[in-house]
């Protein structure tokens, strides 16, 4: 079984998962708690097996700042997106297509990388990933837009 409690990404600093506003005034040991310690050791499986991905690009002047965490007042998404409880990612791949990398995913089941993404959303440019509180078993959940 793998320790997730505390996790820290290793390829993904705390400015990439959280608006600009919050970055600014959260204390690091706050800021990452507001995150699924398993949505976190997914992204990092996800980026080693994939390559590059970037989420929010504010830090470095770019206009995304949503695709991780988001307040609850957030206008992008839905009411109770599971990105408000810390527990998505919305990611473009450098190197990947987003379609490229739910189709190794969904013929890949089983694969330990995996293990916690219960939710994909198909058919937009990015990868949404969650790991909301859903059983799997008949397979991993999938939004359409």
């Amino acid at each position: 079984m793998i320790k997730l409690t505390g996790y820290r990404p290793d390829h993904f600093a705390l400015y990439e998962l959280l608006p600009k506003y919050e970055y600014s005034v959260l204390s690091e040991a706050t800021g990452w708690g507001l995150f699924d310690p398993r949505m976190l050791w997914t992204l990092d499986r996800l980026q080693e097996r994939f390559g590059t991905a970037i989420m929010n690009d504010w830090h470095w002047g770019g206009h995304n700042q949503f695709r991780g965490w988001r307040p609850f007042d957030c206008p992008v998404g839905a009411e109770l997106s599971t990105h408000k409880f810390g527990r998505a990612g919305d990611i473009i791949f450098k190197r990947c297509p987003a379609e490229e990398v739910r189709a190794h995913i969904l013929a890949n089941p089983n694969d330990e990388a995996y293990q916690y993404i219960t939710c994909i959303e198909m058919n937009v440019g990015w990868f949404h990933f969650d790991t909301r509180n859903y059983n799997t078993t008949q397979g991993v959940f999938k939004i359409y837009p």
